[in-house]
This record gives structure tokens, sequence and C-alpha cells, in this order.
């Protein structure tokens, strides 16, 4: 049995002995050991309400005095993933990600920074995926999916922008936009040798 979280070190201010047996039981429910190091990730997780990458919840966790081994960290995304509790999910930048968002939503992308953002969408999504030929093009007559024997489970929009801050810094009087190259870092010549 876990400690009271006013005793363990897992546990920060926002934990309350309540919220703690809460999540506990969340995880019992899901059927998930309870351990200290699996509620501090999904307590960070939840608190922060972000997409992120298992680097910024390792450095998060270190930084409110609750580290954990990245070894604990992986196994421990990969079980509350596994057993639904948070999505696993790509961002836009190839980067693995984390949601503890598990309502149905879309994500608003930006371009500029990789800034990923829940949306709902205001009316119904009356969508129904058509298959398209190898060469891109519809078919003829278009064959929807499920009638292809696609068993559909979920659909994902994401709308791709411009966030307001990208946006301010770029429309902001005096700043200049750096120039993104494909090159690596400037070479320095080197001196002819005498």
């Amino acid at each position: 049995m876990l400690a009271r979280a006013t005793r363990h070190p897992y546990n920060d201010a926002s934990m309350v002995p309540e919220r703690f047996d809460e999540m506990a039981g969340w995880l019992r429910a899901h059927g998930l050991r309870p351990s200290s190091p699996r509620i501090a990730v999904l307590s960070f997780l939840e608190r922060r309400g972000q997409h992120l990458t298992p680097y910024e919840i390792y450095e998060g966790l270190r930084a409110a005095g609750a580290p954990v081994s990245i070894a604990t960290l992986y196994q421990n995304l990969q079980a509350l993933s596994r057993h639904g509790l948070i999505k696993r999910i790509v961002g836009p930048d190839g980067a693995v990600r984390y949601d503890v968002n598990l309502a149905p939503h879309h994500h608003l992308v930006c371009e500029r920074c990789g800034r990923l953002v829940d949306v709902g969408l205001s009316g119904p999504l009356d969508v129904r995926p058509v298959l398209l030929s190898r060469h891109g093009l519809e078919q003829e007559p278009p064959l929807d999916a499920a009638g292809a024997g696609w068993r559909i489970q979920g659909a994902q929009v994401e709308f791709r922008g411009t966030c307001p801050d990208c946006s301010q810094r770029t429309t902001s009087p005096g700043t200049k936009r750096r120039r993104r190259t494909s090159q690596g870092p400037t070479r320095r010549r080197q001196r002819p040798t005498t």
C-alpha cells in the first residue's frame, strides 16, 4: 500500500491526500498498480494539460522535486498509454508526445513553433473516408472505406496555421525573422600552412 500524499516524496503541493487516493483508485480500476512514480507522472501530465514529450516530462518532474529515472518514465508512459489513461501522439515535429485529454478532440498546430493545442469542432463532423486509387485519384465509383471492409474507430483532424505568439513576433516592428537554412554550422576557412 502506498503512503499517504503528505508523506511521499513524489507528491507535490497540489497532490492533496484525497487527490492521491483518487488517482490510485483510477489506476487500480484500469488494471495498474498505483506506484508512486506512476502517480507522479499522471499527476504532472494532468496539471500541465499540454502535449509533452518524455524529455519535457522528465525535466518537469525533476524541477518539481519528483525525479524519476528515464527508464522508469518510459515504462510508465507506455503502461499508462496501453491502459488508456493517456494518449500517445506524434506531434508535428515527429516527436512522440503524451496527452491526458481523452475526450474526442482535434489539434491546431502552429507551423512555426510546433505548438499543439486541443480544439473541438463547432458543428457535427459528417465525413466519410473514401478510398483513393494508388495514384491519388478517386476510384470510379468512389469506394466508401466502410464498404471496403474498414472498421473506422476514430478520426483525427489537424488544423495548421500560425499561433498568436508567432504571428505577433513576425508583425512586431523591429523584429527580424531568422532564416532557416538546411546547411549545417558555418565552416571556418583554414589558414594556409607555411
